[in-house]
């Protein structure tokens, strides 16, 4: 099945959504409203998914509240990784339903570990282990 390989392009796209919520706010364009409906429930389900829990009640609206205020000021590389999860998304829940609790499981454990490891890279400045404590 491909899911896997579309799984990861889905959450390479995922691991932009936290450079966002840095950059600065940007008045004008406006992105498109299946666009940000799209990346709001992917970004939902992923850290839902991920976390092991239900997504919280207002996430959906918070995520694409998020990113209709960063949109602005993002690239064209960015803005083409949003509009893959939105071409996509469809296509990937519709695998995931046909996964059974074995594979999802797995990829719930990868997704996680890449979630980590971007999170560790971001709180420490990179793979560089921590300063000595005095």
């Amino acid at each position: 099945m491909k899911s896997p390989s579309l799984s990861v392009r889905l959450l390479g796209t995922l691991l932009l959504f936290p450079s966002l919520t840095v950059m600065a706010q940007a008045k004008g364009d406006v992105p498109p409203k299946a666009l940000v409906q799209a990346n709001a429930e992917f970004v939902c389900f992923f850290m839902s998914e991920v976390a092991g829990q239900p997504k919280p009640k207002d996430c959906e609206k918070d995520a694409a509240a998020e990113l209709t205020q960063v949109y602005p000021s993002l690239g064209a590389e960015q803005r083409q990784q949003l509009a893959d999860i939105q071409d996509h998304w469809p296509k990937f829940q519709k695998e995931w339903q046909a996964l059974d609790e074995l594979q999802k499981a797995a990829l719930r454990a990868q997704w996680a570990a890449l979630l980590q490891e971007q999170e560790a890279q971001q709180g420490l400045g990179g793979s560089e282990a921590p300063p000595p404590e005095p």
